[in-house]
């Protein structure tokens, strides 16, 4: 592993412990280039999504957010 990546993964360890993060949150991971590579879903069985979050996985071409496999990564 690289020395840029080493860094950059503990700086991005440091924010997660840092934020406050609830069962009920959604997280987007995206690219540098812009393309999504990973969603944090609630840990809920099925549900309906906020019309935000929606809208932002309709803008990375996921329509049914019920396939999104969690593990899973996007890209």
């Amino acid at each position: 592993m690289s020395k840029v990546t080493r860094e950059s993964e503990e700086e991005i360890d440091e924010f997660l412990n840092e934020v406050d993060w609830a069962d009920e949150d959604y997280a987007f991971i995206i690219s540098p280039d812009g393309k999504l590579k990973s969603v944090l879903l609630p840990e809920t069985g099925s549900f309906t999504a906020p019309k935000s979050v929606q809208r932002i996985l309709k803008i990375f071409g996921v329509r049914d957010i019920d396939d999104i496999d969690n593990d899973a990564t996007l890209h």
